[in-house]
């Protein structure tokens, strides 16, 4: 089961980092498996990382709405994505979180499509840096669809190689940076369960005042990375597409998620929010109450 060898692999990584010795009272933890909270100032220099050209055709073909008034779709969709970022933004805002993973249910949903444009829309308000993961290790698709090689592999990173700066990159926007790969790992949940995950995001809130982290994750009912990764976000949004997502899958991913913070859900293709002929369309909200 999913679930199960999940909570297998968290405890077997913590069981690790306890025979790595007590750091927390001599301030060397960097609170692994825990939400870090941004320190008020940042306590080093924000680098300038290496700047990739996008492949303006990938972008296209996979519906990326670059800042680029001549995209034909950025009336349309680019509505929704303002709406979604507005509202997201204004609940990572009044909670004080950092870190937001989104996953969906199964695959083709659209996870990655919006998680990316999402990153670019908040980027575009320059209220904050945005940072960009692509945890989707077994299948990664945010590098596919910008048509870019990154300077190192995030899978790599996550094996041991580097360090977290050297993972990330920009694509000119100046707020906002990406890391990920361009080739899918096998051994993507072990690679996820290890301590370089909170080394990022540690490293992520030193060079930034006030991040904003979006990670996108495979599909949770496919494989147990999004449950690796969910008790150590501060919170979790769910991508479901109308007339793809199944009822019984959307229950059961709410199901697997119901002991972590939840930040709702992201409808995708509706076609009642901007009509039937609608190639995009967007809703947020909660199918239920959310944890506190």
């Amino acid at each position: 089961m999913v679930i199960e060898r999940a909570l297998e692999k968290l405890r077997e990584a913590q069981a690790a980092s306890a025979k790595a010795g007590t750091k927390r009272a001599s301030g060397e933890d960097t609170g692994r498996h825990r939400a870090l909270t941004p320190p008020a100032t940042p306590t080093r220099e924000r680098p300038a990382f290496p700047v990739l050209e996008v492949l303006q055709s990938a972008a296209e073909l996979n519906r990326i709405l670059l800042p680029d008034p001549s995209n034909v779709n950025e009336g349309v969709a680019g509505a929704a994505y303002r709406m979604l970022r507005t509202r997201l933004l204004q609940k990572l805002r009044n909670n004080n979180w950092m870190t937001l993973a989104i996953t969906s249910p199964g695959a083709g949903e659209g996870k990655s499509v919006t998680t990316l444009n999402l990153a670019l829309n908040m980027a575009r308000e320059k209220a904050n840096d945005v940072f960009l993961l692509d945890l989707d290790l077994r299948n990664p698709s945010i590098c596919r669809f910008l048509g870019v090689t990154p300077p190192r592999e995030l899978s790599s990173y996550f094996a041991g190689a580097g360090d977290p700066a050297e993972t990330l990159y920009s694509i000119g926007l100046a707020n906002l940076a990406i890391a990920g790969s361009s080739e899918p790992s096998a051994n993507a949940s072990e690679l996820i369960a290890t301590h370089r995950l909170e080394e990022l995001l540690a490293y992520i809130s030193s060079i930034s005042a006030h991040p904003v982290v979006l990670i996108d994750l495979p599909p949770l009912l496919v494989t147990d990375e999004a449950l690796l990764v969910a008790p150590r976000v501060d919170a979790t949004a769910l991508v479901v597409a109308e007339g793809r997502t199944r009822r019984d899958s959307l229950v059961r991913a709410k199901q697997l998620l119901a002991d972590y913070t939840f930040a709702g859900v992201v409808l995708n293709c509706s076609t009642e929010t901007f009509g039937a002929d609608s190639y995009y369309g967007y809703a947020y909200g909660y199918p239920h109450k959310p944890k506190a």
